[in-house]
């Protein structure tokens, strides 16, 4: 098989691949793709037969082009990465990826979803001086691994508009050649650091000259790598283990010519070999993988790049080193560069008495995206599929999450078009007083003069129901929010709060937001969470027609094959003897029963009968209750957004809810 390449930028890397190609046994020059016609024809006179596009767009439209190269500046990577698979064209992207992990996540989203090749052109990679390296190590040729040493620097003149210097462009040692250190230390350790120190030196631009990092991995092996625009360093690697090193002298230009340096228990040995020029090893891999239906390659497949650029975004941090464009106030437009639109065929609705908008049964926690780019991409995804009720609360993580979707939405545009919820007076400070001063900060977060709904994030019993009413009521009248209730409130508080709102003619709680899934918690997730799962509670929710926002809606991972390895490793006394992580901790204590894996096991049954995996077997049940709800959902990477969208095609028969709740035995 031989595919044709279409090269996006005209720049001297772009010329490079260009020459790879046509030396390659497997790729043929088809097409450039440039901003201007100039540099395009200028770029095709060097090579024979190569169609000129005067724009990016134009070089994915080509239906000659079977792979596209993208070769543009680092900032434009994501954007032109994501065009090109939506156009059904395999993709070999430029090193680094993308310049956060954010961009990344979306990239590879978008092969996944289109089901297109796409790779990071770490071209080192595929050469067979590091495949060698790579082998001698996990062999045990220098015994158990302790530490890696790696560079690359190199030192020209300061120049604030040169790429390798400029903010706009994603300028700095970093993410130009740092990103090889890094990529060969994780390759050899066979994991990803746990943490990342770092020092060095900053540009006036804002991007670095120098910097050196410390990779923390796990069982005490670390990695010590350098690198700069305005440094010149040894641009070598050294690994050093139990047993002896190997030092590799050229490890990212990759020779023709290669040698090795092996020392093993005091024996010396040098280890050589011959090599093509190292671009046509990525060349004949895309085309190797597409020969084979892959849609990723194992040399350097989708997981290494998004561990890749995590250990860059914690080395950046380290540095206290961020981009202009990806602060929170610049992030003005989706990843790939369009105005943001929703489709809202892909997404159910339904309305709630008091809100303007009809609202999208699931609903985004925002409680867990680590940045502003991160939660950009994700409600950017989200708001796409038809989504528009975000969950917050005036906890979560210090206010950075209120505060990343408030900018979203400014960024956006978009108050009018989506429901915020809101939370506040938890735990310590669950006082009425409270509730104005925290509502205050909150909607300053927020950057909106009202919430749609604002749930009480705990009770306090020894405050009468009335006082809270009464507060609540006072923020409703002066229109700083719309609707109210109680999560983590029980059924006897809720409905006493009710009697005492229709007693004074005021009102009371027109919502809720317990925990609710078909997995019962059998012990809070944290102290004060209650359930609304017992009969009572749902009696209540149905004869009343009260909207439930249910969180830990999928049963925080019960529904997926986890259960079973720490049920494995529970098993297994030298497991046992360590402890159980937190996450597996929590598992174990709040859902594992027979009953609870029973409900598991039917969920996994229907699952194979519908076709969709068996966590969204769950939330079909949450979706589909006699009362209206509204699951909260905590996708971490779009992959699982797309996910939970499964429910949404799926109908439970009666018959089928009735016996996921195990009120009856069998299927008819």
């Amino acid at each position: 098989m031989a595919t044709n390449w279409g090269i996006l930028a005209t720049g001297s890397i772009a010329h490079k691949l260009a020459r790879a190609i046509v030396s390659s046994r497997t790729g043929t020059l088809t097409a450039v793709g440039s901003r201007s016609a100039e540099s395009a024809q200028a770029f095709a006179d060097h090579y024979n037969d190569v169609t000129p596009h005067t724009t990016y767009q134009a070089l994915l439209d080509d239906p000659q082009v079977e792979a596209i190269y993208v070769a543009t500046p680092h900032p434009q990577h994501v954007e032109w990465t994501i065009k090109a698979l939506r156009a059904g064209k395999a993709v070999l992207c430029e090193k680094p990826m993308g310049v956060n992990h954010a961009e990344v996540m979306a990239m590879v989203h978008a092969a996944e979803t289109n089901e297109c090749f796409l790779m990071e052109a770490f071209m080192y990679r595929l050469h067979p001086q590091a495949q060698r390296v790579h082998r001698l190590v996990k062999e045990g040729a220098i015994g158990e691994l302790r530490h890696i040493h790696a560079t690359f620097g190199f030192h020209v003149p300061f120049n604030a508009e040169s790429r390798l210097f400029a903010n706009a462009l994603a300028g700095g040692g970093i993410m130009d050649v740092g990103c090889y250190p890094v990529s060969f230390s994780r390759l050899i350790a066979g994991t990803e650091p746990v943490q990342v120190s770092a020092n060095g030196i900053l540009a006036e631009t804002g991007a670095d000259l120098y910097s050196a990092a410390l990779l923390h991995f796990p069982d005490g092996v670390s990695a010590q790598v350098a690198t700069g625009v305005g440094q010149q360093l040894d641009n070598t690697a050294e690994i050093y283990g139990t047993r002896g090193r190997i030092q590799v002298a050229g490890p990212w230009v990759s020779p023709q010519d290669w040698a090795i340096e092996l020392t093993s228990d005091g024996e010396h040995e040098t280890i050589s070999g011959a090599a093509r020029n190292v671009y046509e090893y990525e060349i004949n891999e895309v085309d190797r993988c597409r020969s084979a239906g892959l849609l990723q390659s194992d040399a350097m497949n989708w997981d290494d790049s998004l561990g890749n650029v995590r250990t860059l975004d914690m080395w950046r941090a380290a540095m206290n080193m961020e981009y202009e464009f990806e602060k929170p106030r610049n992030l003005v437009l989706p990843l790939d560069g369009s105005e943001l639109k929703a489709n809202k065929t892909r997404m159910n609705y339904d309305v709630v008495e008091g809100i303007d908008i009809p609202l999208s049964r699931l609903v985004m926690g925002c409680d867990n995206q680590p940045t502003m780019t991160h939660a950009s991409a994700m409600f950017d995804q989200f708001f796409e599929n038809g989504g528009n009720v975000f969950d917050t609360a005036f906890i979560y993580g210090g206010g950075r999450p209120e505060s990343f979707l408030g900018q979203w939405i400014r960024n956006r545009d978009v108050r009018a078009e989506v429901a915020i919820i809101g939370k506040g007076a938890h735990t310590p400070l669950n006082h009425p007083e409270h509730i104005a001063p925290q509502l205050d900060t909150s909607l300053e977060r927020l950057q909106t003069d009202h919430l749609d709904f604002y749930f009480l994030h705990r009770d306090n019993l020894e405050v009468p129901v009335g006082e809270w009413v009464d507060a609540l009521n006072e923020q409703q009248d002066a229109g700083r929010l719309k609707l109210f209730g109680g999560s983590n409130w029980s059924l006897d508080r809720i409905k006493e709060a009710n009697e005492y709102a229709a007693e004074k003619g005021c009102a009371g709680f027109s919502v809720v937001s317990n925990q609710f899934s078909l997995a019962r918690m059998l012990a809070p997730v944290w102290p004060g969470c209650i359930s609304a799962n017992d009969a009572a509670f749902i009696d209540y929710l149905t004869e009343n027609q009260i909207p439930l926002f249910p969180w830990s809606s999928q049963a925080r991972g019960f529904f997926t094959d986890r259960p079973d390895q720490i049920r494995a490793e529970q098993a297994d006394d030298s497991s046992k003897r360590f402890g159980l992580q937190p996450s597996d901790e929590e598992m174990s204590r709040c859902w594992f029963s027979d009953e609870n894996f029973e409900r598991r096991r039917r969920a996994y049954s229907l699952a194979q009968k519908h076709g969709i995996d068996p966590i969204n077997v769950a939330l079909a049940y949450v979706l589909e209750q006699s009362f209206p709800t509204f699951p909260l959902i905590g996708p971490r990477v779009m992959s699982e957004t797309t996910n939970c969208l499964q429910a949404l095609s799926v109908t439970l028969k009666p018959e089928e809810l009735d016996w996921l709740d195990l009120s009856i035995d069998e299927l008819s």
